[in-house]
């Protein structure tokens, strides 16, 4: 996998993490928290826990699995991102028209549950 992926997924699922990480189970929770957001790795993280690496992996693994799940039901993350670029696009926009328009789209997202 290329380094930029890399880390488009170890951000998208920080993103995640910060959004459901309550959701998750205390140790999963933690396992991803150590993972994502401290950056450490599996190992590292095996051995501050004693556990093998292999178990810190599939717990992360199963953790990205169900925070997939939680933002396929919600969709928090996928709302936020597009209010986020309707919002850069309307600091950009000079025709009033169209930043009406963007603006009603924007309220549009925020009415459907964010």
């Amino acid at each position: 996998m290329k380094e930029e992926n890399i880390i488009r997924r170890k951000e998208h699922f920080a993103s995640l993490y910060l959004i459901y990480g309550k959701l998750l189970s205390r140790k999963t929770a933690k396992r991803m928290e150590s993972f994502y957001l401290d950056d450490l790795s599996l190992s590292e993280i095996a051995l501050n826990e004693g556990v093998s690496r292999s178990a810190v992996q599939q717990a992360i693994k199963d953790g990205e699995k169900e925070l997939e799940r939680y933002e396929e039901k919600v969709g928090v993350l996928k709302r936020t991102k597009r209010l986020e670029d309707l919002l850069d696009r309307l600091g950009k926009e000079e025709d009033d028209t169209k930043r009406k328009s963007l603006l009603k789209e924007a309220k549009g997202v925020l009415d459907n549950g964010i």
